[in-house]
């Protein structure tokens, strides 16, 4: 799933079927000893020291979904894998560098088997994961070869303003119902912007936005993020409707 690779030959280091210690609380700053669970390398001496690395995600076809630039990347020690039979558990330094999405890696994993089929899936997580969530897609959405911009026909999009917790959750909410299962359309006012522009919004309102129990997710969020993505969609002409339920 994990595959390390030179960043300007694609050169395969090593490849490893989880890391762990790299996707990080916010508040941890850096990350310490990485692991990578059952890789084919086994080193004749450590440490070992690779520079300019890049961790690429890759599903289960070998698919590339998403992608790291970590650079210099040590390994200090390994030993016999204990959970996967006959690969090897390396022991890394990314010299302090971590993902700050601690979430991240569990979703890459239900990633790498196969991308969202439904909309929706991010609710079943718990709300302090929907960073990671958008994350995830974010990447993913532009390492398969997508743009910001929607996708698609679609003229009228609906959002469930009572399942959105934060602004993450808003932003989940509102690329799957522009772009379907999985789907991106911004992670902040700037990207919401470039994929407003990118969708045509400049020449005409490229869909009319239906955000259910509105004040259910104002309550939530708060004025301020909310004020400003209202601010966006207007500035490009997006009819909102706030239906008072249902």
């Amino acid at each position: 799933m994990y595959r390390f690779v030179e960043d300007e030959t694609e050169r395969e280091i090593l490849t490893a079927t989880d890391v762990r210690g790299f996707f990080v609380e916010p508040s941890v700053g850096e990350s310490e000893i990485i692991t990578a669970v059952g890789s084919a390398l086994r080193p004749e001496r450590v440490p070992v020291l690779f520079e300019d690395v890049e961790m690429q995600v890759r599903d289960v076809r070998g698919r590339e979904i998403g992608g790291y630039y970590i650079g210099r990347v040590e390994v200090t020690d390994f030993r016999d894998s204990v959970s996967v039979p006959g690969g090897t558990d390396l022991a890394l330094s990314f010299f302090g560098f971590g993902s700050p999405y601690p979430y991240a890696g569990e979703i890459w994993q239900a990633w790498a088997q196969s991308s969202p089929a439904e909309s929706g899936m991010w609710k079943r997580l718990p709300p302090e994961a929907h960073d990671s969530w958008l994350h995830v897609v974010q990447m993913a959405w532009f390492r398969t070869g997508h743009q910001a911009k929607r996708y698609g026909d679609t003229t009228t999009c609906e959002i469930a303003g009572a399942d959105l917790a934060d602004i993450a959750g808003f932003y989940c909410e509102l690329g799957e119902a522009v772009n379907g299962p999985g789907g991106y359309f911004g992670s902040n006012p700037s990207a919401l912007d470039d994929c407003l522009i990118n969708s045509g919004a400049r020449r005409e309102s490229p869909f009319r936005l239906v955000w259910r129990d509105f004040e259910s997710s104002r309550r939530a969020i708060g004025d301020e993020d909310l004020d400003v993505v209202i601010s966006v969609l207007r500035e490009y002409g997006i009819e909102i409707e706030y239906p008072s339920s249902g």
